[in-house]
């Protein structure tokens, strides 16, 4: 059937507007495959591009964390050491950290734990025969935008990592 013999009476249709819908119907299709499929490889949290792993240069400490994270979504960040002194193990937490994240737990426990500052320093008392040793946070983001944190065991080097929180 013709286009002509097509109209409906009452309404004015343009096919400049008409086409413009179509393409814009085809690239919103491209555009919402694209978000799903960064969602799916981890781009927004919790994937592939997301989990990473930092040591320090001493190959001491070890970090787990991910690098992309939501607003409101709890996460956990993993430090793990295999230098185990007599004595005491403190580990500082400093940079953005404090005023980015709320940290809901601690596994295990610190047998002490205070701050200075912007930095939270969590104490745990070692035996000389310890074995490695992994401390689970499961903190929470409380801002979105770019954290730069820094983890360091006793006056050993840092682990400096950056996370992006989105809204």
């Amino acid at each position: 059937m013709p286009r002509e013999n097509m109209k409906v009476p009452g309404i004015e249709e343009s096919q400049r507007f008409l086409n413009f819908e179509a393409r814009f119907h085809k690239i919103g299709f491209v555009v919402l495959l694209c978000i799903i499929s960064l969602a799916i490889v981890g781009v927004f949290s919790g994937g592939y591009f997301s989990d990473s792993v930092k040591t320090n240069t001493t190959g001491e400490v070890t970090l787990n964390f991910e690098r992309f994270g939501r607003l409101q979504t709890e996460f956990k960040l993993k430090i793990s050491a295999t230098d185990q002194r007599s004595g005491k193990n403190i580990y500082r937490i400093g940079g953005d950290f404090n005023s980015f994240y709320e940290t809901a737990n601690i596994w295990p426990q610190p047998d002490s734990m205070y701050s200075k500052g912007e930095e939270l320093y969590l104490v745990y008392n070692t035996h000389e025969n310890q074995q490695d040793t992994s401390i689970w946070l499961l903190v929470t983001p409380v801002k979105p935008g770019s954290a730069k944190s820094v983890i360091q065991l006793n006056s050993g080097p840092e682990i400096d990592f950056r996370q992006f929180i989105y809204p």
